[in-house]
């Protein structure tokens, strides 16, 4: 498994909808396990110190279906801010949850009810630590 790097702000606010998950069962338990393994085993640093290259909450990334040749932008938000229809995925996504903390070129394999699928992180097209927008 990639080593992680998630921002503590990020931690926070991760854990607490992680608790409330749990509470609403809102959310497949194998789904929240996964967010649950993936948030514990990163690496936690301090906003400002976040590579550019990292996918963290709230950033636009751009995806290759590396097996499928396709592309696609979106924007990892948290749950209340998810909108399908803007390609803004749900962190209790297992899309999301797959790309949560890897770097830029990392291929992340998602496992999906058809079969596995093989995800390349093109370019990060907007991360709000790199932006200085630490509040998002």
């Amino acid at each position: 498994m990639t080593n992680r790097i998630i921002s503590k702000l990020d931690y926070q606010r991760l854990k607490k909808r992680i608790e409330q998950a749990k509470i609403n069962a809102r959310v497949s338990p194998t789904q929240l396990m996964k967010l649950v393994r993936g948030v514990d085993g990163a690496t936690l640093l301090d906003p400002v110190k976040i590579p550019s290259d990292v996918v963290t909450m709230n950033s636009v990334v751009s995806l290759e279906y590396i097996d499928m040749d396709k592309h696609l932008d979106i924007c990892l938000v948290y749950p209340e801010e998810a909108d399908g229809a803007r390609n803004r995925i749900s962190i209790f996504a297992p899309l999301a949850t797959a790309l949560l903390g890897c770097q830029r070129g990392t291929v992340a394999n998602l496992t999906t009810p058809f079969g596995s699928i093989n995800i390349r992180i093109n370019q990060i097209l907007y991360q709000p630590e790199a932006a200085g927008d630490f509040s998002r």
